[in-house]
């Protein structure tokens, strides 16, 4: 397809934080290219990035996840009003859940991160108002993990790459252009015609399957919806406390500064296609998901639902993203099914591939989009939804 525009040498297609990671990554490292950031909106944030609790929690059973989830830290430290290290922690509810703990203490100290056990009285001190202490048996602390702003680092790497000469681009993408030789030479749009690209990312999170539906490897990105809720507003205390998860329920509960907010897994997983956005209409098992998350909740917090929404993120099978170049789309890159917690270090990772540096051969193969291929797809999907319930015992990260 013939164009008048210059073609741009990399077009990041999604603005979320992962697409404006890289929008400004990329543009602080090669200041001679053209580069492009589309998103059928800029404002709002339509995809996961706009409705994400921001928990940040380092460790992982994965080590790519934890190798991830540290880079990523230190470039939110970075930002102004991006990351409040308010710490995390774990209870466990039972002796099972107490040696899993203990697991999960030894091989965080063991990676480097800081970790401590702690009492049950210990952990109600630091966040009275989200834990029955007498229904603790152990607790881990994690001191330094914390919340992540999403729409404010979003926003940061959005001014900062338009800065340094990035163009933003609201349209709809419709589809991968190719050449004649079967190259990416841009990607067609409802609203702005054909754009011209050399190079193309896709860090469209949920929508990313809907623009490869045409190739021979399995790209397994589940769409799922899942319940969070906002509680009343109530006086914000001068430090927040630090999150807290039950990994023994499934249930995670979040001090947002002026109201507590509380999500759970604990439900039988349900696959949603998504639409215009990320946000899913409010399924009725929710209601009784969210009840019995409340359990947890001290009752003289008064916690009750303000506002609840299902919002909509992205489940593989192996629970990692995938990110690197697409098998049979020569120039076309994914950066997919990445959480808030691991935005920044993957946008970095991906950066160094593009520019041909030295990476590091494992998160590379653990995060290849190929190496799903010669499986079956419906059973890749079937293992991917049978990963939702078990997000915290196999390490999964939080949006």
């Amino acid at each position: 397809m013939q164009s008048t525009q210059e073609p741009a040498d990399i077009a990041v297609i999604g603005a979320g934080i992962v697409g404006s990671a890289l929008a400004y990554y990329l543009s602080n490292n090669n200041k001679t290219k053209k580069i492009i950031l589309v998103d059928r909106s800029l404002t709002p944030l339509n995809g996961s990035t706009g409705h994400a609790p921001g928990f940040v929690g380092q460790y992982n059973d994965s080590a790519i996840l934890t190798r991830l989830a540290r880079d990523t830290v230190q470039e939110y430290t970075t930002i102004p009003g991006g990351f409040d290290t308010i710490g995390g922690i774990e209870l466990a509810t039972s002796q099972t859940g107490a040696k899993r703990l203990q697991r999960r203490y030894d091989s965080a100290r063991a990676a480097g991160l800081p970790a401590e056990l702690i009492s049950p009285e210990e952990a109600a001190r630091m966040a009275p108002a989200l834990i029955k202490k007498e229904d603790v048996t152990s607790a881990l602390y994690f001191s330094s993990d914390g919340a992540a702003s999403a729409t404010c680092i979003t926003r940061f790497y959005q001014d900062e790459a338009r800065a340094r000469g990035v163009e933003c681009i609201e349209a709809d993408i419709t589809g991968i252009h190719k050449d004649g030789n079967g190259r990416v030479d841009g990607v067609n749009t409802g609203t702005a015609g054909f754009i011209p690209a050399k190079t193309v990312i896709l860090a469209t999170g949920i929508w990313a399957p809907e623009l490869l539906p045409n190739i021979d490897t399995p790209i397994p990105i589940v769409p799922v919806a899942h319940p969070y809720m906002y509680g009343p507003y109530h006086d914000q205390k001068k430090v927040p406390s630090p999150w807290i998860r039950w990994p023994d329920h499934h249930v995670y509960a979040r001090d947002h500064g002026p109201f507590y907010g509380l999500g759970s897994y604990n439900h039988a997983p349900v696959a949603q296609e998504p639409k215009d956005t990320a946000i899913g209409e409010w399924i009725s098992e929710f209601d009784n998901t969210l009840k019995d998350a409340l359990g947890f909740i001290p009752p003289e917090t008064g916690l009750t639902p303000r506002e609840t929404f299902n919002g909509i993120f992205s489940m593989t099978p192996d629970n990692l993203p995938l990110v690197g170049e697409v098998p049979g789309l020569e120039g076309v890159y994914l950066a997919a099914a990445v959480w808030v917690t691991h935005a920044a270090g993957t946008a970095r990772f991906l950066c160094d591939v593009l520019e041909g540096k030295e990476v590091d051969g494992e998160i590379k193969r653990g995060l290849d989009p190929g190496r799903f291929a010669g499986r079956d797809g419906k059973t890749l999907r079937k293992v991917a939804l049978g990963g939702y319930n078990e997000i915290y015992r196999v390490g999964g990260a939080e949006l």
